[in-house]
C-alpha cells in the first residue's frame, strides 16, 4: 500500500499523536498545495470493515489529495444506545477532528439526534422536526470544511440531508452523491428517502454500481452507472489461510459482511449441512445463542482478515434478507465481488441471481425444498479463475474525479 500502513498501526498512531483539535483555517493552509477532497459518509477512515467509500479515499490520498473524512449520521442516542456500530472500531471514536497525517483529517460530532426510523411512519413523522437538530448541527460545522474543496463525496443516507449545505459552503467544487445502499431498503425514515429525491439534482453527479437501482435517479442528467471494485493489489498479495493446521470440513463456506443478514437463511443451510462449516464474518444485532456447531461467528475482523477467509474458501455466501429491493445488491456487493474475484461458487436469495454471473445460485428463502436444492447444485460446483469483469476500486476513483464542476451555483 505504499505509504499506507495496516489500519491498525493508523489508529495507534492516532492515539499517540494527542487527540487535538486543530486550528481549520491553519490546516487547510497548510495543505493549499494540494487539490482537497471532502468526504461526508457514516464510516470512519479507521474502522474494520472496509467500505467502499474508504477504498475512494485511499485512492485519492495515494494520488496526491488532502482528504477530510466527515463521520456523520451518529449522534447523543448513539452513544447512550451503544450503536452496534461502534463495534467495526478500533476504539471509541474521538469527538473533534483529528490530523492523521498530512493527506488525512478527520471530523466527528455528536449531534443531539440523527435520522433513526421508530419504526412506524406517523411516529417519525411526529419526530421529523426533532431531527432536524441534526441538520442545524452540522450546518454550524461543515462550512469551515468545504469552503476550500475541489470535490466533495456524499454517501447515501443520513448524510444526503445536508447536501444543500454543501452546495451552499461549495459552490464551485465537483460534488458527488455515492449511492452505495438504497435507502429505501435500511430502515431509515421515510423523510430521508424524500430528501434523496428532492437534493440529488443538487450533485453534478450521482453515482451508483447498480443500473436497477439508477432507475430511480433516470430522469436526471447527472446519472452515472460507476461500478465497485476490489483492492486487486491486496487480494493477490500473502494472505493469512485461517484454515491452516485445522482439520477442513467438507466444505468451508464463507459470507463476508451481514449487511441485511438473513439469519433464518443461514440456520437452515446449516441444518440441511451437518458436514460444512459456516463462517459468518461481521457485526450482528443479536448474540447468536443456541446456534448449530458448524454455525461459527466471528464478529467484526480486519479486512486482511477477512479477504484470507474468503481467499481460502470453498464457497462464498449472499444470504441477504429476500425483500423489494434487494435486488441492487447483486451489482453493489462489495461480498459478491470478492467472492467472484476469487472465483468462488456462491449462494442468496434467487432475487439477486442474474445470468451474466452464472456461479451465483440462488433459492426461496420460503422454501427448504428449495434451499435443499440450492446446496446440491451448490455442492457440484468448483472454482473457478477470477470473473474478468472485476475491476479494481481505482477505476471508481479515475470516474469520480473526472467529475466536472459547476458552471454555476445550483443552490438558490
Amino acid at each position: 500500500m505504499g505509504r499506507f500502513v495496516s489500519e491498525f498501526f493508523l489508529h495507534r498512531h492516532m492515539l499517540d499523536s494527542g487527540r487535538k483539535k486543530t486550528n481549520t483555517r491553519e490546516h487547510l493552509m497548510a495543505t493549499e498545495a494540494g487539490k482537497r477532497a471532502v468526504i461526508l459518509t457514516g464510516h470512519f477512515p479507521m474502522q474494520k470493515r472496509r467500505a467502499n467509500i474508504l477504498w475512494l479515499s485511499d485512492h485519492l490520498r495515494q494520488d496526491g489529495w488532502h482528504v477530510t473524512m466527515i463521520t456523520v449520521g451518529y449522534s447523543l442516542v448513539s452513544k447512550l444506545r451503544g450503536d452496534r456500530r461502534f463495534q467495526q472500531l478500533y476504539a471509541p471514536p474521538v469527538v473533534g477532528e483529528i490530523i492523521h497525517d498530512e493527506s488525512l483529517t478527520s471530523v466527528f460530532s455528536y449531534p443531539l439526534l440523527h435520522p433513526f426510523s421508530l419504526r412506524k411512519r406517523i411516529l417519525d413523522e411526529l419526530a421529523r422536526p426533532l431531527h432536524q437538530t441534526f441538520v442545524m448541527h452540522w450546518a454550524r460545522r461543515l462550512p469551515a470544511y468545504l469552503k476550500d474543496a475541489d470535490l466533495v463525496v456524499v454517501e447515501s443516507g443520513p448524510p444526503v440531508m445536508l447536501a444543500p449545505i454543501v452546495r451552499r459552503a461549495a459552490p464551485s467544487a465537483a460534488m458527488v452523491y455515492r449511492v452505495s445502499d438504497d435507502v429505501r431498503v435500511l430502515g431509515l425514515p421515510d423523510f430521508v428517502v424524500r430528501a434523496e429525491m428532492k437534493y440529488a439534482p443538487l450533485f453534478d453527479r450521482v453515482s451508483m454500481a447498480s443500473p436497477l437501482l439508477g432507475r430511480r435517479f433516470a430522469h436526471l442528467g447527472n446519472l452515472k452507472i460507476d461500478p465497485i471494485g476490489v483492492a486487486k493489489r491486496l487480494l493477490d498479495g500473502d494472505l493469512e489461510d485461517p484454515f491452516a493446521g485445522l482439520p477442513r470440513a467438507r466444505r468451508e463456506a464463507v459470507c463476508a459482511g451481514t449487511t441485511q443478514f438473513d439469519i433464518k437463511a443461514m440456520r437452515l443451510m446449516a441444518k440441511l449441512r451437518p458436514t460444512w462449516n459456516f463462517h459468518i464474518l461481521g457485526r450482528l444485532r443479536e448474540e447468536a445463542w443456541n446456534e448449530p456447531e458448524n454455525l461459527i461467528f466471528h464478529g467484526e475482523l480486519p479486512f486482511d482478515q477477512t479477504a484470507g477467509y474468503v481467499k481460502y474458501a470453498d464457497i462464498g455466501l449472499a444470504p441477504y434478507l429476500d425483500k423489494p429491493g434487494v435486488e441492487y445488491q447483486t451489482a453493489q456487493s462489495n461480498r459478491m465481488l470478492i467472492y467472484r474475484y476469487f472465483g468462488l461458487p456462491m449462494i442468496g436469495p434467487k432475487s439477486i441471481c442474474d445470468p451474466h454471473i452464472p456461479t451465483l445460485v440462488g433459492y426461496d428463502s420460503d422454501s427448504e425444498i428449495s434451499m435443499a436444492e440450492a446446496l446440491d447444485n451448490l455442492e457440484s460446483m468448483s472454482r473457478r479463475g477470477p470473473d474478468p469483469y472485476v475491476q479494481d476500486w481505482s477505476v471508481l476513483y479515475e470516474r469520480i474525479v473526472s467529475t466536472p464542476k459547476p458552471r454555476v451555483s445550483l443552490v438558490s
